[in-house]
Formats: structure tokens, C-alpha cells, sequence
């Protein structure tokens, strides 16, 4: 398993492992606005809107692991203020000069290169220690405020996808967890002392929706492979007393 493989190849060369994340992804943001991320984009926004009372005069969100900033750009018409923060500095200067672009206030949305280990979305299966990550993005958390996490769902499907992903480039680099199962999300968010926390199946999207999408190719061989699949995505949320 890919995991597995980063963690021995980086037991004791942590930063290594932060680094060749953060260059790999710097090399991902320069391809990034593909159809089919902006699609996935969209279904994330929708469906973190649906789950919090977003009020565009006070309503204020850290987009972790952000990326280049489709959900955030989602997002904006209905927040007071973003913040995105990434690992990836090519993903933080994508962000920004599509901000600068469009005419943004950087007062409204901007993003910054925050290191995961000094410490929102969809990047979970990423992280070396995703209860880590939780107690952190927690800490920041205003009071009443909720914490929000949309990833793959754990199931035979998404293995089969990265099991072969797995025998592609980066395989002994980047961290994938192949999904979380509902119990893992619950968990963590205990562990972080979130309360009320609720797991949901959000949309999902199969191989032959993902074809008419420019940019699928991000899934590798798995897209032009006999084996058929449809990715299943969840939103994991909890609340900060």
C-alpha cells in the first residue's frame, strides 16, 4: 500500500516527506483548473453550504489544504472572509494570482504556505497524521464554529482506484489513505473535543461521468483500465463548544 510505503520509506525523514508533498503539488498547480476539478469544486461548495448557516457579513472560513482555490472561489459570494492556507507554495501562488485576476480584495480572499505539521478540505488522505491535523484546525476554530471535511469514502471502490494509482509515479511519497470510513471521521473528531459530530455521503461521480470531464487524467491509468469504479464522496462535520 501506497501508506505504507511512506512510512517506512520516511520514518526518519519527516521533512523530506513534507517537501517532495509540497514539490509534487507545486507541480500539479500549474494544471489544476481542469473541468473536472472545477466540477468536484462545485459539488464540494454545494454541499458545505447545505451544512452551515453561512452569513456573507460575518460568516469567516480557513480553506485548509486549499489548493488552487476552487471550492474557495465557490465559496466567496457567501462569506465575509477566506483564508486559504497550503503546504504546496505553487498551489499558494496559483491561488493568488487568480485573487489578483478577478479584481479580488486580498482582504476577502487570499491565501497563505502554512506548514502542516506547525498547525480544509478534501486533501485528508493526504496527511501523515489526520488527528493531528484535526486538533489543530479545532484550536482555530471561533466558538460555535464548525469544522467541515469532505474526502473519499473507505470503500472497495476508492481502493481499487488507488490500488492502481499506487503502482504510478509518487507512490512511496505522497500519503494516501485511500478514504475515510465514518468511524475513523468520528473518532478524530472526538479526539480533537468536537462535539455533535455527523458524517453524511455527499455525491460521487462515476468513471464514465469522469471521462466527459477535460482533466480526468489526474486519475491515471485506473481511467483507461477494464476496471469500472465510481468514486464516493462524504462531508464530516463537528462543532466547536
Amino acid at each position: 500500500m501506497a501508506e505504507q510505503h511512506a512510512h517506512q520509506h520516511d520514518h526518519h525523514h519527516h521533512h523530506d516527506y513534507e517537501k517532495a508533498n509540497a514539490d509534487l503539488f507545486t507541480e500539479y498547480a500549474k494544471t489544476y483548473r481542469t473541468e473536472f476539478s472545477c466540477e468536484i469544486a462545485k459539488r464540494c461548495a454545494s454541499y458545505i453550504l447545505q451544512k452551515y448557516p453561512f452569513d456573507s457579513s460575518k460568516t469567516e472560513v480557513l480553506d485548509y489544504a486549499c489548493g488552487p482555490g476552487l471550492v474557495a472561489f465557490e465559496l466567496l459570494p457567501h462569506t465575509k472572509r477566506i483564508v486559504g492556507a497550503d503546504l504546496a507554495p505553487g498551489m499558494v501562488d496559483v491561488f493568488n494570482q487568480s485573487v489578483e485576476h478577478q479584481g479580488i480584495s486580498s482582504d476577502k480572499l487570499h491565501c497563505v504556505h502554512t506548514d502542516a505539521l506547525q498547525s480544509c478540505i478534501q486533501a485528508y488522505h493526504h496527511f501523515k497524521d489526520p488527528t493531528d491535523i484535526t486538533r489543530a484546525l479545532s484550536q482555530r476554530l471561533k466558538s460555535k464554529g464548525r469544522l467541515m471535511i469532505i474526502d473519499f469514502i473507505d470503500d472497495n471502490e476508492t481502493n481499487k482506484v488507488f490500488q492502481q494509482l499506487q503502482h504510478e509515479a509518487h507512490s512511496d511519497i505522497v500519503a494516501h489513505r485511500h478514504g475515510f470510513s465514518s468511524e475513523q471521521m468520528i473518532n478524530m473528531f472526538k479526539a480533537a473535543d468536537l462535539q455533535n459530530p455527523q458524517v453524511e455521503k455527499a455525491f460521487q461521480m462515476s468513471k464514465s461521468e469522469m471521462k466527459t470531464y477535460q482533466g480526468h487524467e489526474v486519475f491515471g491509468k485506473a481511467m483507461n483500465s477494464d476496471i469500472d469504479f465510481t468514486l464516493n464522496y462524504f462531508i464530516a462535520y463537528a462543532d466547536k463548544a
